[in-house]
């Protein structure tokens, strides 16, 4: 997933007044992180408005590296662990493999294709955001080491042509399916405009925050 870096360029400060010059780097540095802090604050808002039920940990994925009086660029991105997935809703694209398909995968002696991905069913108990929580993975898991009512297994049922998947034996004895192997990988298409966001947020606000940060810094110079 990209991310959004403004940049300042001082060249045309070579016709102001000395006075003026020498506040320029100190007051640009303020302008493009005011800039860039509300373009961050805007982006983590706008997810609820793009992603399904999106959760506190995807609302508040954006950070900023501010800019300095030696270095203006400020540099607006998500978080390593959330732009993993937050860039199928950026670039689109199609989903790799998560952690808990490919340890459960692992599972299978190959009855299911090692690059498989796992679609949960109206089995599998759902978060708020309607994801498949950790702690019901967990649970998968660990049911998978016992037998009897509630046992969990992982591979091709054998009789009939059930798909291969994650099954979960019901109290009358009967196979339930929780998670359907497939290798049709699933496809997103782009949804969520970063950069049109944050271009909109540049062009409205950086020019009064560098006037207002600039007259600032020339009130308050030594």
């Amino acid at each position: 997933m990209g991310s959004i870096t403004l940049d300042a360029d001082l060249s045309g400060a070579i016709n102001w007044s000395a006075s003026i010059a020498r506040q320029m780097p100190f007051a640009t540095s303020r302008a493009l992180n005011r800039t860039a802090f509300d373009i961050r604050q805007q982006l983590n808002y706008e997810t609820g408005r793009y992603f399904d039920r999106p959760t506190r940990f995807t609302q508040t994925a954006f950070r900023v590296d501010k800019s300095t009086k030696q270095n203006l660029s400020a540099l607006i991105y998500a978080e390593d662990q959330r732009a993993r997935y937050l860039r199928f809703g950026v670039d689109g694209g199609s989903r790799p493999q998560k952690g808990f398909e490919r340890k459960f995968l692992d599972l299978t002696a190959r009855t299911v294709p090692a690059s498989a991905q796992l679609r949960p069913t109206g089995a599998v108990r759902r978060n708020a955001a309607g994801n498949v929580g950790l702690a019901t993975l967990r649970n998968i898991s660990e049911r998978r080491a016992t037998k009897g009512h509630r046992s969990v297994m992982v591979g091709r049922p054998t009789g009939g042509a059930r798909p291969p998947g994650i099954y979960e034996r019901t109290a009358r004895g009967k196979l339930r399916p929780l998670f359907i192997a497939t290798t049709t990988r699933a496809r997103y298409t782009p949804r969520f405009p970063m950069s049109d966001i944050s271009m909109k947020i540049a062009e409205t606000r950086w020019m009064d925050y560098l006037m207002s940060s600039l007259q600032q810094a020339i009130a308050t110079a030594r």
